[in-house]
């Protein structure tokens, strides 16, 4: 369970930079997930978390801001930094924030790529828990469907399925996992509500 500390260093850290970097007029991206991780080898079939993402640039620029925090019930984290966009189908961003731990600075690196039907996301971060990564590689094969594969630790690698309704700003995802780590099958599931 997630000490007192814990949670109000998340939440204070979530409101300074929720304020500070994303209320002026500007461009934005924003969105909230549900998501929960079965591991289908053991009885922990439900797992919730909660995650935030957020993005602002100023009208015009290519040097932005973004937010990302996450909380379930053993784990809290929340960074924020600068992203760069070159082009409009690449982003690269570098942040830093706290996340539960005796040491709560974590840092992160991230680049994505979105082009024709494709979008390949990776994050990379490092702190007080240690090393983490993400790697999402979705094709399009629809307006509203996608597939692809999803290396993620702590959670596996598999196929990625994402279903996007057409009349709601909702994403449906679905990822049947193997986590090489533990050696065990895992399904991540994830509701994503556009904001």
């Amino acid at each position: 369970m997630l000490n007192k500390i814990g949670i109000y260093k998340t939440l204070y850290f979530l409101i300074i930079f929720n304020v500070f970097f994303l209320s002026s007029r500007s461009q934005k991206f924003s969105f909230l997930e549900f998501e929960s991780l079965s591991n289908l080898n053991s009885s922990s079939y439900f797992k919730p978390q909660m995650n935030f993402y957020s993005n602002s640039f100023k009208n015009g620029s290519n040097i932005g801001f973004y937010y990302f925090t996450l909380l379930n019930e053993n784990w809290a984290q929340a960074y924020a930094g600068l992203i760069f966009k070159p082009s409009e189908w690449l982003s690269l961003s570098v942040g830093a924030g706290m996340e539960v731990n005796k040491n709560p600075y974590r840092f992160n690196v991230s680049m994505q790529i979105i082009k024709n039907k494709i979008n390949f996301l990776q994050i990379y971060e490092y702190g007080g828990s240690g090393f983490w990564y993400n790697l999402i590689f979705n094709y399009k094969v629809h307006e509203q469907n996608s597939i692809g594969l999803i290396l993620k630790r702590y959670y596996g690698l598999g196929l990625n399925y994402e279903h996007e309704f057409k009349n709601f700003p909702i994403s449906f995802i679905i990822s049947p996992l193997y986590d090489l780590e533990d050696e065990s099958y895992k399904l991540l599931m994830m509701i994503r509500y556009y904001l």
